[in-house]
């Protein structure tokens, strides 16, 4: 398999938009991710793929929590805001934020917040599987209205009329 195919025919599947934040004590990171999912409900927890070369990865590596923001269609300005590595110092400065019972810093306003303990790393690859037992979860009461992320760009579900 040519990595360059693969990348192709993942482009086909269409993912939900989350923002990945950390605080380590002296500064605020962030990472815009579509490789985010559920892992089991007892314990509630989720995990997260991260390149090993992301500037968040050693971060989440020695962090003890993170959050899982999963953005909403009118947050698509800060998720286009994380996924620039120019200016990262000044990421934060976009959007209302929180801090979460852990420490890790929330959007408010996301379609829901998940503030989760790591409890778990594991690397394959060019990635590392961070899991996430979730402690708390922020739901922000917002429109269902998910960011998604296919073919290259971010996207809308289409609205659809109910009867």
């Amino acid at each position: 398999m040519i990595p360059i195919d693969f990348k192709q025919g993942m482009r086909r599947l269409t993912a939900g938009v989350s923002l990945i934040t950390v605080d380590t004590g002296t500064a605020r990171h962030g990472l815009i991710a579509t490789a985010v999912t559920s892992l089991c409900a007892e314990p509630p927890s989720l995990l997260i793929c991260v390149n090993q070369t992301a500037s968040i990865h050693a971060h989440l590596a020695d962090a003890e929590s993170f959050c899982v923001n999963v953005l909403s269609q009118d947050q698509q300005a800060i998720a286009q805001r994380f996924a620039t590595p120019k200016n990262r110092e000044s990421r934060f400065d976009v959007g209302e934020w929180m801090t979460l019972d852990t420490g890790a810093p929330a959007l408010v306003g996301a379609q829901v917040s998940f503030d989760c303990k790591r409890v778990g790393l594991t690397s394959f690859g060019t990635h590392s599987v961070f899991i996430g037992e979730i402690v708390s979860l922020t739901d922000w009461q917002t429109d269902c209205d998910p960011l998604i992320w296919h073919d290259g760009k971010f996207t809308a579900l289409p609205q659809m009329e109910t009867a």
